[in-house]
């Protein structure tokens, strides 16, 4: 067995302890929202019939549709309405955040690193991928907004089931001042970018999604037909990175290989730097109405 195939049957076994795990549950809602993204004729009704079968879920939602932050002018009581009143593309986005938020919920603090921090990191990747989407390509950004929120979920699958190699992992990027994922490579033989990767190939997620959480820091590699995602997914984590949102995993990251995503996809930094001001102001609004 090479080393490659001697990953690939490790990092399965721990697959086969999430499909025993909470986070599994996880999995069934995500995938009906990206198949309402990816389905043109989907509407409410089809949203509703997700998330119906998770009351916890709906009342969260509805709890979130009704705050002061999206400011709806009644009392919303029922998705479809949320719908009517927010709008379709933002209930979709509520439905997948709360959905996603309940497997970042580990609130104890090692080496910096913590379940909140890495959650509040990931909404910023998430909104921002979008925003670069929507502004620079004319697109939705609705598959930039779902690798955004799970592109780091390879680190909450190793906090849970890999706790003490983790931790080791965690102080050995701070002792010697490196990236997470090289570290983790010394310990544990295969990066959080790699769990990412299987998890969601075993989860049946689009291709493209599947190689953004294998290549968000390398997007070079990603094959041509995926790599726009991927480039994007890039440019976000380093930005959030960069200004230092949430937890960082990747404080050494190399600014050349960013200016290089930023020419591949012909992105001026100037209106980069506005995209990611919105992005900070958005954040900082949901802070101030209690959404983290």
């Amino acid at each position: 067995m090479n080393s490659k195939e001697e990953k690939f049957e490790r990092i399965s076994k721990i697959i086969q302890l999430v499909d025993k795990s909470e986070i599994s549950s996880t999995q069934s809602v995500v995938s009906g929202i990206i198949n309402v993204i990816n389905d043109p004729e989907s509407s409410a009704k089809d949203l509703n019939d997700i998330i119906q079968i998770d009351p916890p879920l709906t009342a969260r939602v509805l709890k979130v549709a009704n705050s002061a932050y999206y400011g709806s002018p009644r009392k919303i009581s029922e998705i479809q309405h949320a719908v009517i009143w927010i709008g379709f593309d933002v209930v979709k986005e509520i439905v997948l955040s709360q959905k996603v938020c309940e497997v970042f919920d580990q609130d104890e603090t090692i080496s910096g690193y913590s379940g909140s921090s890495l959650w509040k990191h990931s909404v910023a990747v998430a909104l921002l991928g979008k925003m670069i989407c929507r502004r620079e390509f004319g697109e939705r950004g609705e598959n930039a907004y779902v690798a955004g929120l799970l592109h780091d979920i390879g680190i909450i699958v190793e906090n849970q089931f890999l706790e003490n190699d983790f931790k080791n992992a965690l102080d050995l990027a701070q002792q010697e001042r490196t990236n997470l994922s090289t570290s983790e490579s010394e310990v544990l033989g295969f990066t959080h970018t790699d769990i990412g990767k299987i998890l969601t190939g075993h989860w049946g997620f689009p291709q493209d999604l599947v190689v953004a959480m294998e290549n968000h820091h390398n997007p070079d590699k990603a094959p041509e037909k995926f790599s726009k995602l991927s480039h994007t997914l890039y440019i976000a984590d380093y930005l959030c990175q960069e200004r230092g949102i949430g937890y960082c995993d990747s404080p050494f990251s190399d600014s050349n290989n960013f200016q290089r995503c930023l020419q591949r996809l012909d992105i001026e930094g100037y209106a980069l730097d506005l995209i990611a001001k919105d992005m900070e102001q958005e954040i900082s609004m949901m802070e101030d109405h209690g959404l983290f």
